[in-house]
């Protein structure tokens, strides 16, 4: 079938894949390094069978030259015509100084050339003997001797097993290598497109998120392999994102909803100021309401800011060590004041040598925070206990109690979020960044917030609310 013009063709998508050539760069690894382990072999078994025959050569032509020393020509001749009617392994030609043939099992010298040893390697035709098959073309070495008085001697040995041998030893180094070689293609093949159609699903997945369809997920099997881990990790990256753009949304809601009471009072005062323009007393007092209305716009945008420059990590550089219990005891001093005004009872239980690596200013804002929100929500006659301490396994714990009315446990989670208020709170001052800003800090300590129960009922009051900071113990 022709292409069409201007069509390329290409490989099929899984043999373009990282995982084919990986695998098909360890199958030409594997192919390689088998070929060359059984090439050392066969070299081995080619040079220890070829020593083998040119040992017993010279191990016999060495025979041959002692029974000449000792028995001139004839006993030579003797010897070789013994030799060659017992059907030994060896080829046998005596020539005298003439060149011409005095004993032996073969009619002349071979053709073949002669290295600076006098050894060769020749073809030789054997004709049957008592019954055995003879052999065409079968192969042998030797090895020409002089001997004294122009004699000349050949001696030889048929080497036919031997070659066959390592002509088998040959094939089965190319052929195991080819096997090899082919087997990792196709392994590679099928492990490649196993892994594509896989690594297609996970893209899918991601080109359907793309295209706004956030509730897709990549699939999974479950078998806790390298592509099951990346689609966990996936899902749960997907699943934070739309957490996020929910607590975005929640957040815009809430924070239109918060701020669109002081703007519309903000509005409203500044327009009655503008009618009863003739009143400067009423004006001042209406610009006076306004200025206090602009001043928690603010504050509300300061917050937000503070905690998305917390959440960026951006004031992990001013850590320092501090001394907690200074610390605690300096807000507890600014906080007496206001629970006695607002008819509590506050204690402070913070024992010396409490100290941690932090930033000064951000812990102080925490539990300033924290002591905020108990005299916020705790009723006139309760109390409201600060307390530092460290715990058994050498963590510092920062706690506030309180014998307020405490919060539900379906709503605490919800109350360290942006801008979220319980429907009992709306009427208090505030927009819901309180929590959330103590639990940033939190998070860039290291430190974990938690929110209990309070001691109880207390004189009518309670639940109560424990809530605590509780920073890692310093190793070391």
């Amino acid at each position: 079938m022709t292409q069409p013009a201007g069509h390329t063709w290409r490989l099929p998508p899984f043999l373009r894949t990282t995982a084919f050539r990986l695998t098909l760069l360890s199958a030409g690894l594997f192919a390689l390094s088998s070929f060359v382990i059984l090439a050392l072999v066969y070299a081995a078994t080619v040079g220890a069978s070829m020593n083998r025959a040119d040992t017993a050569i010279t191990a016999e032509i060495a025979q041959i030259e002692a029974r000449y020393a000792a028995g001139g020509a004839a006993g030579a001749n003797r010897y070789i015509v013994q030799r060659s009617v017992g059907g030994g392994e060896f080829l046998y030609l005596f020539q005298d100084a003439d060149q011409r043939r005095l004993s032996g099992n073969i009619s002349g010298l071979p053709a073949a050339p002669a290295d600076a040893q006098g050894r060769l390697r020749f073809v030789y035709d054997r004709a049957p003997a008592d019954g055995a098959d003879g052999g065409a073309g079968r192969n042998a070495r030797g090895q020409i001797a002089e001997l004294a008085g122009g004699h000349k001697v050949f001696v030889g040995m048929d080497v036919e097993e031997e070659a066959r041998f390592v002509s088998n030893t040959l094939n089965a180094v190319l052929v195991a290598s080819a096997l090899a070689l082919g087997l990792g293609i196709i392994s590679g093949a099928v492990v490649s497109r196993r892994f594509s159609r896989r690594l297609d699903a996970i893209n899918a997945a991601a080109r359907a998120i793309k295209a706004g369809r956030l509730e897709t997920r990549a699939p999974r099997n479950h078998t806790g392999d390298d592509l099951d881990e990346l689609s966990s990790n996936f899902n749960a990256m997907l699943d934070r994102v739309e957490h996020l753009m929910q607590r975005m949304r929640t957040a815009g809601d809430s924070i239109a909803h918060d701020l669109r009471l002081p703007l519309t009072r903000l509005r409203g005062r500044l327009e009655g100021a503008l009618i009863d323009s003739d009143a400067a007393e009423a004006r001042e007092a209406a610009l006076q309401r306004a200025i206090s209305d602009v001043d928690e716009l603010l504050r509300t945008f300061n917050a937000v800011l503070s905690l998305a420059r917390l959440q960026a990590g951006e004031r992990r550089r001013a850590f320092e060590t501090l001394d907690i219990t200074a610390l605690l005891r300096d807000v507890a001093e600014l906080y007496e004041p206001v629970c006695e005004e607002a008819g509590l009872e506050f204690a402070c239980d913070c024992p010396g040598g409490l100290a941690l690596t932090g930033d000064r200013e951000l812990i102080a804002q925490a539990v300033a925070n924290i002591l905020d929100n108990a005299v916020k929500y705790t009723p006139e006659g309760g109390a409201v206990v600060l307390r530092g301490r460290r715990t058994g396994a050498g963590a510092l714990e920062i706690s506030v109690t309180d014998t307020g009315p405490g919060i539900p446990m379906e709503h605490r989670a919800r109350v360290l979020e942006r801008f979220v208020r319980l429907e009992k709170s709306r009427s208090l001052p505030g927009v819901g960044l309180g929590l959330s800003l103590v639990q940033a800090i939190a998070e860039v300590h290291g430190a974990r917030l938690t929110l209990d129960d309070g001691p109880g009922a207390v004189d009518g009051h309670g639940p109560g609310l424990r809530l605590a900071l509780t920073f890692p113990a310093v190793e070391g």
